[in-house]
């Protein structure tokens, strides 16, 4: 799957890719710290914000042990 990862630099969309969820929340976390705003990874036709995405596609779900 491929992740596209947009946002907005001085009224100028930004837009990049990145192969797996890792890279893209990385990719998202590098734009926002170069000031990029309005961050949004794209996941199959759906778009998150960054923590939105970590909590969904990133950090592991509990086993409920």
């Amino acid at each position: 799957m491929i992740f596209i990862i947009t946002g907005e630099r001085e009224n100028e969309p930004v837009s990049t890719t990145a192969r797996t969820p890792v890279a893209a929340l990385q990719q998202s976390r590098r734009l926002a710290d170069e000031g990029v705003r309005n961050v949004l990874i794209d996941a199959d036709g759906q778009e998150f914000a960054p923590a939105d995405f970590n909590r969904l596609f990133v950090q592991p779900a509990p086993t409920g042990r």
